[in-house]
Formats: C-alpha cells, structure tokens, sequence
C-alpha cells in the first residue's frame, strides 16, 4: 500500500507541476493581451512579447526542474510565483518601455536570472550545515 501512495502523491506532485507552469503561461499570455490592447498594438504581435513568453516558459520549467527536493513545501510555490510575478513584472516594463529589445537579448539575461533564481531558492530552502 505504501509504494501505491507513494506513486500516487508522485503523480499528484507531477499534475500540480503541470498545471502551475500551465497557470503561468496563461497569465504571461493574459498580460502580453492586455499590454497590446493598452498599447494598441492588437494588429500584430510582436517577436520580442514572443520571444519573452518562449524563455520565461523555458526559465521556470528549468528552475522548477531543478527544484525538486523544495516541490513538497508550499512556500517554495509561494516564493517561486513571486520570482514569477516580479519577472513577469520587469520584463513587461521593459519591452514596453525599450520597443527595440531585439530577442536574443534574453539568452544572456535569462541565464543570469536562472542562476539568481537557483541562490535565492537555495538559500531559502536549501539544507544548511550545522556547526
């Protein structure tokens, strides 16, 4: 009975996975509509939104991915939508602010932010030595 709940809270832990990135993405989706229709750009939707949705996808599944040993606490969901929304937040001030952030530009940025990401999350959650 053990190894069937244990599979079963795996699987549970895997559908909670999916649908919090599905969760981000639709709200990273719902703010680049909203900035269009504020800005009045409905016509066409530009690269750099594009581009911006493709890596904050890839950065948080990458985060999360290597997260797993904080997944069965609820504050790193907590912490981890909050790194979201404040990327979600400074990403959309600057493309709307800076029109001409070409799309490569995320690669670099988004690397150090996976890293920054990686320390806050460790020294939030991560084991600590005793002394």
């Amino acid at each position: 009975m053990l190894l069937k709940e244990l599979t079963i809270g795996r699987i549970l832990q895997r559908v909670l996975l999916y649908f919090g990135l599905a969760i981000g993405a639709l709200i990273a989706v719902a703010l680049i509509i909203a900035l269009l229709v504020y800005t009045g750009h409905t016509k066409s939707l530009p690269w750099p939104w594009i581009a911006f949705v493709m890596f904050t996808v890839f950065l948080f599944w990458v985060v999360i991915k290597q997260s797993r040993a904080y997944w069965s606490r609820p504050s790193f969901w907590f912490v981890t939508a909050v790194l979201l929304i404040v990327h979600l937040w400074a990403f959309a001030a600057i493309l709307h602010i800076y029109p001409q952030w070409r799309e490569i530009w995320f690669v670099p940025v988004m690397a150090v932010e996976a890293g920054l990401f990686q320390v806050i999350l460790f020294q939030l959650f991560g084991e600590r030595k005793r002394g």
